[in-house]
């Protein structure tokens, strides 16, 4: 398991150049390998043994057999003895309506479940991989480093600009294509949320809040027993039916209660981060002066006016190519390319409409 975890590492190593943000690293980064480090985890049973263990008492039926059937069925726990003191959640079950028990089928799949997820997260990172088809680091090449490269030269900074001002709205489709991925983001981790709380009975959606404002009963004793019962049926020497009451423990809850809390809030927060991920590409796409801003953020001594221009002359997928270079080169070389487009701009004469300060 060990090699596992250092593999796991790979995900987490530094890129040279950054074809997305820091929000969409959370999402394929951070939250697989907290996903599948949580899924090895629970398989691990040199640290926690069985899954479930039965104690089956007087009778002739094999124990194995026992631990398996009630893995495999389910278990449950009593509602109307779930306060109780000694053994909550436990009694007699036969004269128990349906509504009264909480039954537990979700433990067989959990580790499953978590490899799911982090497959889920990982699919927008594909496809951008996929539709970016590494035109950045082609782009800036050996430029990625703190240091200026030997070969930034003239004709460097040349092709760069004729690049970015000859686009002719290919770039669009670019940037189209990244917001697409950030939206499934958006959409996965509310998916997930809705997907946890249907494989847990409708529960994890409040779960985090249940228990940081419980008084009397915890939670995790409803939703992740660590004693539950188990029934089995079956035949009589004379053919009657019969009932076997077994008490089975679930070591493994004592770990999906901790688990299912750090990923509840961990989703929930991702779910904010990522709204507010959402907000800020909107403000990219739609409001020009957000671009003004953004563009003199990342060159301090550039005049708004300078900027205004050339927001006004890029459309939102060449700006985001200029963003996105001003994120992975050195500052020098930065504001030399963008002080190159303002000048490729007003010797073509395309500054005879000058912005006024009211119009970007």
């Amino acid at each position: 398991m060990i090699d596992f975890y250092q593999s796991l590492r790979t995900l987490l190593r530094l890129e040279k150049i950054h074809a997305d943000n820091n929000v969409f690293k959370l999402h394929y980064k951070v939250t697989v390998v907290l996903l599948l480090g949580f899924s090895i985890l629970l398989t691990s049973k040199q640290y926690f043994g069985e899954p479930i263990n039965c104690h089956i008492g007087k009778t002739d039926i094999s124990k194995d057999f026992i631990d398996t059937f009630c893995w495999i069925s389910g278990t449950f726990t009593l509602k109307k003895t779930i306060n109780s003191k000694n053994l909550p959640g436990l009694g007699n079950p036969f004269d128990a309506k349906d509504s009264e028990i909480y039954r537990h089928f979700y433990y067989q799949w959990v580790s499953i479940a978590f490899g799911i997820q982090a497959i889920f997260f990982y699919v927008p990172k594909f496809l951008w991989k996929t539709w970016e088809a590494g035109r950045l680091r082609l782009l800036i090449g050996d430029l990625g480093g703190p240091l200026i490269s030997d070969q930034w030269t003239s004709a460097r900074k040349d092709t760069f600009v004729k690049y970015l001002v000859n686009g002719d709205c290919a770039h669009n489709i670019y940037m189209c294509r990244y917001c697409i991925c950030e939206f499934l983001n958006f959409l996965n981790v509310c998916f997930q949320i809705y997907f946890m709380d249907w494989f847990i009975s409708g529960h994890f959606s409040s779960f985090g809040l249940a228990y940081a404002s419980y008084k009397d009963v915890n939670p995790m004793d409803i939703f992740f027993p660590k004693k539950a019962k188990c029934t089995y049926r079956n035949f009589g020497p004379s053919g009657s039916d019969e009932e076997h009451d077994f008490l089975c423990i679930l070591p493994l809850n004592v770990l999906n209660e901790k688990l299912f809390l750090v990923l509840w809030y961990w989703l929930f927060i991702l779910l904010a981060i990522s709204s507010l991920c959402l907000l800020y590409r909107s403000l990219f796409l739609f409001a020009p002066k957000f671009r003004v801003y953004l563009l003199r953020a990342q060159c301090r001594k550039l005049e708004k006016k300078k900027a205004m221009l050339i927001v006004k002359k890029f459309t939102y997928g060449d700006f985001f190519i200029l963003y996105k270079i001003g994120k992975n080169v050195d500052p020098t070389i930065y504001n030399e390319i963008v002080a190159s487009i303002y000048a490729h701009f007003t010797m073509k004469g395309s500054c005879k409409n000058f912005p006024r300060d009211d119009e970007v």
